[in-house]
């Protein structure tokens, strides 16, 4: 580009920038895909479940979206639906702004509040804002990180009225010693997790129960039992499976918090979680159909929303059932020196997380993207390369089945928690309007 046309470009962008009600500066599409990939970080390094994971991209996404939604003449606010929302703060449209600074800040302003180590967040907001800082007038700049802030701050207050706090002082469980009811696993025997996540606000669903699904199969010795075949169906599984099955297992593992142990070594395994997983699938899909800053929004704010009411109407049924490990059951009633091909997390089985978290989010992606075949690089990083899907079911039913290979559900634990999320998927389709 030749100088002096260079020159006149940037002269109308800046105008563009201060003009009134012309405020789509999108600098950089991408940007909310790298705001959850510093939350990811940020999980990473603060070593929390995939629950508390779920509820920092919740808020940061909702802040993001609703920091944009003053702008546009096509998008809502999820003021009024999601519950207790309200007291979003407007901005002064006679002002400049530039709508991916705006968000970048609503977005960082709520995550930093939400993280442990605030300096995973705070970094990479100032990386972003040195950044703005040379390619905005100053006026436009600080009118955006006030406003930007602003929403953040409202988000962050509506946060705190979410029960979190509260579950933070009652974090405890009693192990109860019955056969049939969950027990610490191998390598580490963790105290149970988040007992009382679903005491939590819930985001779109009425409550952590409005979403209920059979009992599980009850315990039993008897060989001949159908308690006892769903749990040599995991024994066998993995027993005699080939490496392409243990390949799925690992690729959705998804555990930020597993541990290899060596001896009386032990090394942290760095992974993504599921809300992370799901959240990067959906930024690879608006990435390839070049969704602009306010759709990339509205999809991480949906998304978000439907990845945390899936743990917290799961952990609800995990917590009322209490019900064992396939771990736990092999080792008594099979093989006494069995160990499943990933490391057993420290909750209850029923259902599968994973199950309700994957197709929950399918269900959500297909009704935005259609049916959409798509290649998944959100695991290059780690090491266990690509995959290549012909829809979003597709790649939920794999991460839902990985859970038996891996030998860590049964498989009514999958196939129910497969009932939950397309429950809940549905729920959020017909309930959340972000279009007018």
């Amino acid at each position: 580009m030749k100088p002096i046309f260079y020159l006149s470009f940037l002269a109308l962008l800046f105008a563009a920038c201060t003009k009134n009600n012309s405020h789509k500066i999108i600098l950089k599409h991408d940007v909310l895909s790298e705001c959850n990939e510093a939350i990811q970080n940020a999980v990473v390094v603060d070593r929390v479940p995939p629950p508390v994971a779920s509820r920092r991209y919740y808020y940061a996404g909702i802040a993001a979206y609703e920091s944009l939604v003053p702008f546009s003449k096509d998008f809502i606010s999820l003021s009024g639906q999601l519950k207790e929302l309200r007291d979003i703060p407007k901005p002064d449209t006679s002002l400049g702004f530039c709508l991916d600074l705006v968000a970048v800040c609503a977005h960082t302003y709520t995550s930093q509040k939400l993280v442990f180590q605030e300096d995973s967040i705070a970094n990479f907001r100032k990386r972003k804002l040195d950044y703005y800082r040379s390619e905005l007038p100053s006026s436009t700049f600080k009118n955006s990180i006030a406003y930007g802030d602003s929403v953040g701050a409202a988000i962050v207050r509506w946060s705190k009225t979410d029960n979190y706090a509260k579950t933070r002082g009652t974090d405890f469980y009693i192990v109860k010693k019955e056969d049939g009811k969950w027990e610490p696993t191998l390598p580490e025997f963790g105290d149970a997790l988040e007992p009382n996540w679903f005491k939590l606000r819930t985001a779109v669903v009425p409550s952590a129960s409005s979403i209920a699904i059979p009992a599980p199969e009850p315990f039993s010795k008897d060989k001949n039992s159908r308690f006892y075949k769903i749990a040599r169906q995991v024994y066998d599984q993995n027993k005699n499976q080939d490496s392409s099955y243990l390949a799925i297992a690992k690729y959705w593992d998804d555990n930020p918090n597993s541990a290899i142990h060596y001896g009386h070594a032990t090394i942290n395994v760095l992974r993504v979680s599921p809300p992370g997983h799901w959240l990067s699938i959906f930024s690879q899909a608006a990435r390839q159909q070049k969704y602009d800053l306010f759709k990339s929004a509205e999809g991480i704010a949906r998304l978000s929303a439907v990845i945390y009411d899936a743990f917290v109407v799961c952990w609800d049924t995990k917590y009322k059932t209490e019900y064992v490990r396939p771990e736990t059951v092999i080792r008594k009633l099979i093989d006494s020196s069995w160990t499943p091909a990933i490391q057993t997390p420290p909750f209850p089985e029923y259902p599968s997380a994973h199950s309700v978290v994957s197709t929950s989010s399918a269900k959500l992606l297909t009704s935005m993207f259609g049916e959409y075949a798509f290649t998944d690089s959100t695991q290059i990083e780690f090491g266990l390369g690509a995959r290549r899907f012909n829809n979003f079911r597709e790649a939920a039913n794999e991460a839902c089945m990985s859970r038996l290979y891996g030998g860590i559900h049964f498989i009514d634990g999958i196939e129910q928690g497969k009932h939950m999320g397309e429950k809940l998927g549905e729920y959020h389709i017909r309930h959340i309007k972000t279009r007018r």
